[in-house]
């Protein structure tokens, strides 16, 4: 009788996992058959064809329903320990791509108006007309749009939802495939997406007024020159004054920043660090008036100055470009013209920099004996020509250039700021404004100013290492280190003066590193003045000044303590900024060595402790 009961487990037993076997076979076959789908729907989009990408979407949801379908038998077997875990997840999972589709299918349904506005294969409906007036009636529309983007939001979320519940430490990084990484990079890549769903909402309703659809609209474009950093980017070397109306742009001229200078009609005392650091200067011009790394707070300085110039006008806002920008658009549509001459990225021995960065300084140099005469006005008429550029090319180029406005919005090389409240609102939601944001956790900015280096910025590489460890009563006490490399020989800018460029000049940096308010300085070392520290934009700041010559090194570390509990969770948010090559970054947190990462836009860290 034991024998036989035996028997009838072992059998039993067996027949489970034949069971499981043949189950596993049948789902494997419709889930490879859904994920066989998805891929041919993203190669459609990278084809940009889209009919074909949303009938793969809906093929590719309606398999995995399939798929879904077929492991409810399983759901029982959810409360066996160990085995329950990974038949939940494997449900998740289906579901969360049931859910991603879903999103993936509103949103194709939602764009089809405007495919030919966004370059895409398949019949929108602004075909007629020249390729400005096709945009302008696709902004027209978009926000006509922005209620779908609620419902593929809600389906962002639950299937944000279902991913979160799965553990990525049930899935070791020594199988094939490092699954548990790919868990983690799934569930980073849904909570970006919603969040940019979530937060882009308000920008695409404002955008038809933004874009002058009711009314005209005029916007000052700047152009910082990274090259010789600043707050908020770089030196502001020189303006234009754009017009929109019903989405269709026109240049009103462009000047150089001195130009605009020598119309001021009152003069205003300079602040403290430029007579402290910027020999020779002792009242505020507009070219130095964006000494606020937060960009709003430097436009308004800006503004102050601009209203009592001859040269003002009426404006709606203000857009700030750096020359990192002007060189990716040129990589997307090919060489630009002005005055009769072509701008490219072309690579210069006599500068080791492209050839507009070349070109640019030269007209930036203002003490140079470079007569710029008619060519005062060349950042209008360069953007003139790259907005040409951009509505002549093919409609294949267009997915392109939209994508390198976004990357370019998203890195800082491109900063806005609007009078309109809503709008200002909407760029500061999305993180396109240059704004230094409030947070809940740790905060790191470093801001440097390059106060009459030459263009040292060209040249300087730059390296950031943190270091944190618990401190008493769960504070935390932080080491920053900063290491600059200077490779380039210096100019005989004495000589250069007469005959070409003064780019490599002794760096004369002026550093702020912005923490969270409460923060506590133990030691410092590397500044030539003795750190200090003070409060500014609702944060603390720790303030210093250093030079650095041609071929030489410097190294600043920084100790101090953090107001803020871990909690079992240390949360990090490092803002870059605005100008900055993308630094390296290596962060070592409570033992835990982070993976270095450029620092390309504001990155979030989040480290279990």
């Amino acid at each position: 009788m034991i024998i036989r009961n035996r028997w009838n487990i072992k059998r039993i037993f067996l027949a489970l996992v034949a069971y499981f076997v043949l189950f596993s076979v049948f789902s494997a076959f419709f889930a490879f058959r859904a994920l066989s789908t998805t891929k041919k729907a993203v190669e459609s989009i990278q084809l940009q064809d889209l009919p074909a990408a949303k009938t793969h979407v809906t093929n590719a949801k309606n398999q995995f329903k399939i798929t879904q379908k077929t492991l409810l038998p399983l759901t029982p077997f959810r409360i066996i320990p160990l085995f329950g875990w990974y038949v939940s997840d494997i449900q998740r999972g289906i579901n969360a791509a049931i859910h991603s589709l879903a999103a993936a299918q509103k949103f194709t349904e939602a764009i089809t108006p405007y495919a030919d506005v966004l370059g895409l294969e398949g019949e929108g409906t602004f075909l007629g007309g020249t390729a400005q007036e096709r945009l302008a009636n696709g902004v027209a529309a978009l926000s006509k749009a922005s209620p779908q983007l609620d419902g593929i939001g809600k389906d962002l979320v639950k299937a944000k939802n279902d991913v979160n519940k799965i553990a990525s430490w049930r899935y070791p990084n020594f199988l094939p495939g490092k699954p548990g990484t790919k868990i983690d990079s799934a569930k980073l890549a849904l909570e970006n997406i919603e969040s940019l769903i979530v937060d882009a909402k308000p920008l695409i309703e404002v955008l038809p007024q933004i874009m002058g659809q009711e009314e005209e609209k005029k916007y000052l474009i700047l152009f910082q020159n990274d090259k010789e950093l600043r707050p908020t980017g770089g030196f502001i070397t020189a303006y234009a004054i754009f017009r929109v109306n019903k989405g269709i742009m026109e240049s009103e001229g462009s000047s150089d920043i001195y130009q605009l200078d020598g119309t001021l009609l009152k003069r205003v005392a300079a602040p403290e660090p430029i007579v402290k650091y910027l020999p020779g200067v002792f009242s505020l011009n507009i070219r130095d008036s964006n000494l606020s790394p937060d960009f709003l707070v430097s436009m308004k300085q800006f503004q102050e100055l601009y209203e009592n110039t001859t040269d003002r006008k009426e404006i709606d806002g203000i857009i700030a470009i750096d020359t990192q920008f002007v060189m990716d658009m040129i990589n997307v549509l090919g060489p630009l013209e002005a005055f009769g001459e072509q701008f490219t990225t072309e690579h210069l021995e006599v500068c080791a920099c492209p050839q507009i960065i070349y070109e640019l300084e030269l007209f930036a140099d203002q003490p140079t004996g470079f007569d710029k005469g008619n060519r005062k006005g060349i950042i209008g008429v360069l953007m003139q020509d790259m907005m040409t550029k951009t509505f002549t090319a093919p409609k294949s180029t267009w997915p392109k250039v939209l994508d390198q406005i976004v990357t370019s919005l998203q890195n800082k090389n491109i900063l806005l700021s609007f009078k309109d409240p809503a709008s200002q609102e909407a760029v500061e939601k999305i993180n396109f404004a240059g704004r230094l944001n409030n947070y809940d956790g740790d905060y790191l900015h470093i801001n440097e100013t390059n106060f009459a280096g030459a263009k040292s910025n060209l040249y300087i590489e730059q390296k950031v290492r943190q270091e944190i460890k618990k401190g008493k009563d769960d504070s935390i006490v932080k080491k920053v280190t900063i290491d600059y490399r200077y490779p380039r020989r210096m100019d005989n800018c004495n000589l250069e003066r007469a005959s070409g460029l003064c780019l490599a000049g002794i760096y004369r940096d002026w550093i702020r590193i912005y923490v969270p308010k409460g923060s506590k300085l133990i030691k410092a070392t590397g500044t030539e003045v003795e750190i200090t520290a003070s409060e500014d934009l609702e944060k603390t700041v720790f303030e210093g000044f250093l030079t650095i010559r041609p071929e030489g090194t410097a190294k600043i570390e920084l100790e101090y303590s953090v107001p803020i509990k871990t909690n079992g969770e240390y949360r990090l948010l490092i803002q870059k900024q605005p100008g900055t090559p993308n630094h390296t970054y290596e962060i070592d947190a409570f033992g835990k060595k982070q993976k270095g990462f450029p620092l390309e836009r504001d990155k979030e860290l989040v480290v279990n402790i």
